[in-house]
Parts: structure tokens; C-alpha cells; sequence
């Protein structure tokens, strides 16, 4: 039985976009034969046009949002501001109906740089889900040797995201760093109210059936 959801991403140029209009035209005729395979778009910078496009043939679409002019030139390499992400956003938002936010969680160094203010830039702005994805060290590039960030500064920002979204649909998504961090960092997503942690651990899900808490599973990306 073959795959029933299909991410569409890729890297990004230099002007921060994500050339997805050279591949739509091929995805139209994939979903035409396969109309029961579901697409999420994980994008970046777009322009109206492009934002239609994608609106036409995504389920659901995936965006992620930076709130600081130093972080999006060091950690992207791009003279972009935080408004540009913003009207990005705007235009999906304002053609998608199933539209995600992603915000990473220490995404410069590891270390708290971006995320209240991009908090703070969301509020107005019309999206399904607020997706938070945590700062992983990767071997290879300039953040080798960071950490990920801090348990009080992850915490920080869940709280906050809860205060100023109480009604939205708030998730722990799939980058998450393993091991015993991995644990800790569900157990808080827990406590602040998330409703939605993806690779629920064994250890969160033995803490949830002893105190006989319901949940639900489901397979496939957590945007849909």
C-alpha cells in the first residue's frame, strides 16, 4: 500500500524561495491520477502568484516564520526582514485553508533570538495551526557544537504562545532532539497546554495511561 501523504519542500535559493513552480505542473497531473494522496507545501518566501498556485493543488500548507532581521541573515544568509516573511504568510494564509505555522525553538546557536518577537507578528495573522520545532545541533555545519536550547527558554515560549493563542491549535512537531531531552521536552509540552506532540515517546505515553488521560493517534504530517 503506498504512501498517503506527500511533503513538498526543498532548499532554498538566494532570495529565499523554494522552487516549487517548476515541479506544480507535475503534481497536477500526479493528483488528477491520484486524487486520495494528500500534499502539505513546506515553503518559504512567495509572491502572490505563487502563494495561488501552490493554494490551488496543497492540502495543506507549511511556512516557516522568523521574527528577527539577525537571525534570518545569519542563520539563512538572506537581507530579508521579518514583514517579508510576513506578507509571505499573509498571502497563503489568505488562499489556504489548512495553513501552518512553524516556528523553531532556538534556531540561532540554540539560544532564544527570534521567537517572542515572531509570536508578537502572528497575532493578527489567520493560520490553522502554530507548529514549534526545536533547534537540533547538526554535524557538519556552524552550529556543530551548539546546544539545543534551554528547557526554561522552551518553556518560555510555549507559555507565551498559549497566553497570546488560548483558542489556536498549538503542536510540538516532528524536529525534536532525541534522547532524555527528547522526554523532558514532551513532558513540558504537556504541562503547557499543547494539543498536538508528534513521536510521542513511550515514557509520554505510559504517563499519560497511568493517570488515564485520553489521547488520540494518527499517522501522517502533523500540518494536515
Amino acid at each position: 500500500m503506498g504512501k498517503r501523504h506527500f511533503l513538498i519542500s526543498g532548499g532554498m535559493d538566494k532570495f529565499g524561495r523554494i522552487p516549487v513552480n517548476g515541479v506544480i505542473g507535475v503534481i497536477e497531473s500526479f493528483k488528477r491520477a491520484h486524487p486520495d494522496v494528500h500534499y502539505n507545501f513546506h515553503t518559504g518566501l512567495v509572491d502572490r502568484v505563487t502563494a495561488q498556485r501552490i493554494a490551488v493543488i496543497a492540502d495543506s500548507v507549511s511556512f516557516d516564520f522568523v521574527g528577527s532581521v539577525e537571525t534570518i541573515r545569519e542563520v539563512y544568509g538572506l537581507e530579508k526582514t521579518p514583514e517579508d516573511f510576513l506578507k509571505s504568510a499573509q498571502f497563503l494564509s489568505e488562499l489556504s485553508q489548512n495553513f501552518a505555522i512553524h516556528v523553531t525553538i532556538g534556531l540561532k546557536r540554540g539560544v532564544l533570538s527570534h521567537e517572542e518577537q515572531a509570536l508578537e507578528l502572528l497575532q493578527d495573522l489567520a493560520f490553522k495551526k502554530l507548529i514549534f520545532i526545536i533547534f537540533i545541533p547538526t554535524l557538519g555545519t556552524r552550529y556543530e557544537s551548539a546546544n539545543p536550547p534551554d528547557f526554561e527558554d522552551v518553556k518560555r515560549v510555549f507559555d507565551l504562545a498559549r497566553e497570546r493563542f488560548p483558542h489556536k491549535h498549538i503542536a510540538l512537531g516532528c524536529m525534536q532532539p532525541k534522547g532524555s531531552y527528547r522526554d523532558q521536552l514532551q513532558e513540558i509540552a504537556l504541562s503547557c497546554g499543547l494539543n498536538e506532540i508528534v513521536n510521542p515517546t513511550r515514557k509520554l505515553k505510559e504517563f499519560l495511561r497511568k493517570r488515564d488521560i485520553p489521547y488520540k493517534e494518527r499517522t501522517g504530517c502533523c500540518a494536515m
